[in-house]
């Protein structure tokens, strides 16, 4: 019976036309290795699991708890408004935020937040009203 690792590390590689055989090759593992960890015979190693995470363009996280990968993106890419934390910490962190070349002071970092949330809230409104009228 198939674990569900294994479901998912299947459905990636043969989603990337990968075989079992060159899978195990990226990753320098014998031939039927891949074959043992989609059936659920074995386990991969951390750093085996790092390995397949990255041949196959996904995250470990992914492979081992099926989170979309979607999760995976920065708030910005995103279509659900960021949370207070994601966008403080994008608006507090980023060295390279300046107005007429100066950094910004804590005082236009808590205005800029404010500016963005409200942007946010006219964009999915827009969104919102956008979709009602196709529905019609």
């Amino acid at each position: 019976m198939e674990n569900e690792f294994g479901a998912r590390l299947r459905k990636l590689r043969e989603k990337r036309k990968i075989t079992q055989s060159e899978l195990a090759k990226l990753c320098d593992l014998g031939e039927s290795t891949i074959s043992f960890y989609e059936s659920g015979k074995r386990e991969p190693s951390y750093k085996i699991l790092l390995s397949l995470a990255e041949k196959l363009n996904t995250t470990p996280n992914y492979l081992l708890t099926g989170k979309d990968e979607k999760d995976n993106l920065f708030w910005w890419e995103k279509d659900i408004p960021p949370t207070d934390i994601e966008l403080e910490n994008f608006i507090r962190n980023q060295p390279n935020l300046r107005i007429f070349g100066d950094p910004l002071s804590e005082d236009i970092k808590d205005d800029v937040m404010l500016a963005l949330r409200a942007a946010w809230e006219a964009i999915k409104k827009e969104r919102n009203a956008s979709k009602q009228l196709k529905g019609k």
